[in-house]
C-alpha cells in the first residue's frame, strides 16, 4: 500500500472530528498496526501526529478569524482547553494567544507527503540543512553589506555563541521605527513577522527564497533584533516568526549610539543538531564580499 490520497481527503473533510487510529485504519480497510507501521515508514511521521498537525494548522486560521481559544479546541475535538494549548505550543513554539494577538496572516497549506522514496539519503539530507541553515545568515548579511557599501556602516561583526545560536551586528543607521516618539510596529511587521513552519512543510518546501527576512524569521526557533536609533533602543522577540509583545522601547543609555543586532537560533526542530561552520561563513564572505571583508570581524 503506497496510496495514502484517500486517506488525507479523509482527514481534510472530517477534520473537526475526533480522528481515532482505529476509524483511519477501518476507513483503509487495514489494521490499526499495519497502516500505522506503513505511514510511518513511508513519510517519517505518525499517522495521529500528521492528523494532530493538520488539526492544528486549521486552528491558527480560525483564531486569526476571532474565535475564542476554548472554542478553536472544541471545533477540533481536543479533550480540554489546556490540551489543546500544550499541543499548540509545543508545535509552533508560541502559545495561542500569541498567535492570536501577534500573527498577521495564515494560509493553510495543502495537503502534500512525498514517500521516502522521493526523499534525500541521510548525507544528502544533513548537508541540505547545513546549507539552508547558512543561507539564512547570508540573507542576514547581505543587509548589513548593504548599509556597509553605502557607506552607512563601518563595522560588521558575526559571533558563534553557545546553543548555535549566532549574533550579527552592524552600526548602521538602524531600523527606523519611530516617528515623533510614536513606534511604528508594522514597519518590523513587514520586514520580520513570518508564520510557523512544521518539519513536515519544511521537507515539501523545495528551493526556499532566502532572501526573504520573513521565511528565515520562521525558521528560527528563537529570534530577537535589538535596534539603536535616534537615542532609544528598540528590541522585539520572536519565536518561529511571530512577535511574542508589542516592540518594547527605552532611553538609549549604552555606548552604541546607532546599528542593529540580530540573534538568533535555527529551529532545531527542523535543523536538529546541525551547526554553523565559521569556514562556511568565510568562504561565503571571500566568494561575495572580498573588497569589504576587512571590515567584518567573525568570533
Amino acid at each position: 500500500m503506497d496510496d495514502f490520497k484517500p486517506l488525507f481527503e479523509y482527514v481534510e473533510k472530517n477534520i473537526e472530528n475526533k480522528l481515532e487510529l482505529k476509524e483511519l485504519a477501518d476507513f483503509m480497510g487495514y489494521s490499526p498496526y499495519y497502516i500505522s507501521r506503513k505511514f510511518m515508514d513511508l513519510y517519517g511521521i505518525p499517522i495521529t501526529g500528521y492528523v494532530r498537525i493538520r488539526k492544528l494548522q486549521y486552528s491558527i486560521k480560525d483564531l486569526l478569524d476571532g474565535m475564542k481559544v476554548i472554542d478553536v479546541a472544541m471545533k477540533y475535538s481536543f479533550e480540554s482547553h489546556e490540551g489543546f494549548t500544550r499541543s499548540f505550543k509545543s508545535l509552533y513554539g508560541s502559545s495561542p494567544k500569541d498567535i492570536k494577538n501577534y500573527l498577521q496572516e495564515y494560509d493553510i497549506p495543502e495537503v502534500e507527503l512525498f514517500a521516502n522514496c522521493k526523499i534525500k539519503s541521510m548525507e544528502e539530507e544533513k548537508m541540505s540543512l547545513c546549507d539552508d541553515m547558512h543561507k539564512m545568515i547570508y540573507t542576514i548579511l547581505g543587509n548589513s553589506f548593504e548599509e556597509l557599501a553605502a557607506g552607512f556602516c563601518s563595522k560588521i561583526e558575526v559571533c558563534l555563541l553557545p546553543d548555535n545560536c549566532l549574533k550579527i551586528f552592524d552600526d548602521g543607521r538602524g531600523i527606523k521605527l519611530d516617528d515623533d516618539g510614536v513606534v511604528h510596529e508594522e514597519v518590523l511587521q513587514n520586514l520580520f513577522s513570518g508564520k510557523p513552519i512544521t518539519k513536515v512543510e519544511y521537507a515539501q518546501m523545495g528551493d526556499l527564497p532566502f532572501d526573504d527576512l520573513k521565511l528565515v524569521n520562521s525558521l528560527s526557533e528563537k529570534l530577537t533584533i535589538t535596534v539603536w536609533r535616534n537615542g532609544k533602543i528598540y528590541e522585539q522577540d520572536y519565536i518561529r516568526g511571530v512577535p511574542q509583545h508589542s516592540v518594547t522601547s527605552k532611553n538609549n543609555d549604552s555606548t552604541i549610539p546607532h546599528g542593529t543586532q540580530i540573534i538568533l537560533k535555527p529551529d532545531t526542530s527542523i535543523f536538529e543538531d546541525t551547526a554553523f561552520s565559521k569556514e562556511k561563513l568565510l568562504t561565503w564572505l571571500n566568494e561575495n564580499y572580498s573588497d569589504l571583508k576587512a571590515k567584518v570581524r567573525i568570533n
